[in-house]
C-alpha cells in the first residue's frame, strides 16, 4: 500500500471561517493500493458526485485542524485498508460516475478515526490553554 500525503495545510482567514469557509480532509483514491491524502479549503460544500467521479472521497474538519501528519498516523491503519480495497474501474454506459469502487465500511472507519483524533487533538489544545 501507497499513501501519499500531502501536508500542504490551506490557510483559513478569519473571515473565510465566518462567512462558511472549511476545510476537508481528502482521500484520493488512485487504485492499486495507492491513495493520496491532503486537506483543502471550500467556500462551499463539496458535492459528493463530483468528488466521486474524480474518486475523491472528504470529510469535514474543524477550521483549525493542521496536523494532517499526526491524524494520516493516527488512522494509518483504516487510510491503508481503504486504499486497499479501491479499484480504479473504466467507465462504461452503466457506470459512468463513479470510476471507484471502494469499501464504505473501510471509509466510515477512516472517518471515525479522524473524529476521534480530531477530540484528543482539541481536547489536549484546551488542556495547554488552561495550564
Amino acid at each position: 500500500m501507497t499513501l501519499q500525503v500531502d501536508e500542504t495545510s490551506p490557510t483559513l482567514t478569519i473571515e473565510q471561517t465566518l462567512t462558511g469557509w472549511r476545510r476537508e480532509f481528502c482521500v484520493e483514491l488512485l487504485g492499486d493500493g495507492q491513495a493520496r491524502i491532503f486537506l483543502r479549503a471550500v467556500e462551499a460544500p463539496s458535492l459528493k458526485a463530483t468528488e466521486l467521479h474524480r474518486g475523491v472521497l472528504f470529510h469535514r474538519v474543524a477550521s483549525t485542524f493542521a496536523d494532517l501528519k499526526g491524524c494520516v498516523a493516527a488512522a494509518h491503519e483504516g487510510l491503508e485498508a481503504l486504499a486497499g480495497t479501491a479499484v480504479r474501474q473504466r467507465p462504461t454506459q452503466d457506470n459512468l460516475f463513479a470510476p471507484v469502487t471502494y469499501d464504505r465500511a473501510a471509509w466510515d472507519r477512516v472517518v471515525d478515526d479522524v473524529e476521534c483524533w480530531q477530540r484528543r487533538a482539541s481536547h489536549a489544545f484546551a488542556g495547554r490553554l488552561a495550564s
